[in-house]
């Protein structure tokens, strides 16, 4: 009798262990898939961002090339500024496209935080090369608007409106590049949160 009850109480005890084992593996899904859904939502963002990048990256090679050719600026100013547009717009496509390649599967969870984190090394990185080069820029537009304008009212409106116009778009930005660090870095995170669940 005493060994019967023993032993249903150990088959109580078996079952509520399942119980609990069933409860926290669905949790621990539900969880999963709830990290997963956000990083597809933070990279659906960090997309949307570089994508209105591009296309005011575009808009403004097509308005700086026509504006400055059409104001007698020098034929080596006009190229240059194109050139530069040009390549600033291809860089932030390869970043589009290496953001547009992420997959959020189990098993490529390595190689999507590899190509993630090569993307936020660009952009946290790209000051090094986009400052120097637009203070070089900025120097060499000076001298256009001088050399084209003279000196008078009409240039020096000229030259404040480009300083501010440069602060502004200085302060645009490096908040979307902080906008991508940020995003990228979360999305990061939730990637090592789910090896860590895995292991």
């Amino acid at each position: 009798m005493e060994n019967n009850l023993i032993s249903h109480e150990l088959e109580q005890m078996r079952s509520q262990i399942s119980a609990l084992k069933d409860k926290l593996d669905k949790q621990t899904i539900i969880n999963e898939s709830h990290i997963r859904n956000s990083m597809k939502s933070k990279a659906s963002d960090l997309n949307r961002t570089v994508g209105i990048t591009i296309f005011v990256g575009v808009l403004a090679l097509v308005y700086c090339t026509w504006f400055f050719y059409t104001q007698d600026f020098s034929l080596a100013f006009v190229v240059s500024t194109a050139v530069m547009l040009t390549v600033c717009i291809l860089l932030t496509i390869a970043q589009k496209v290496a953001l547009g390649r992420l997959d959020f599967s189990q098993d490529n969870l390595v190689e999507t935080a590899k190509t993630l984190g090569k993307v936020k090394k660009h952009y946290s990185e790209w000051h090094r090369i986009a400052i120097p080069m637009l203070v070089i820029w900025f120097g060499w537009l000076m001298y256009e608007v001088i050399t084209n304008m003279g000196p008078g009212p009409m240039t020096i409106g000229f030259c404040c409106g480009a300083v501010v116009g440069g602060i502004i778009g200085g302060i645009i930005g490096f908040r979307i590049n902080r906008k991508v660090i940020d995003k990228a870095a979360e999305i990061l995170a939730h990637i090592d949160d789910l090896k860590r669940g895995n292991q």
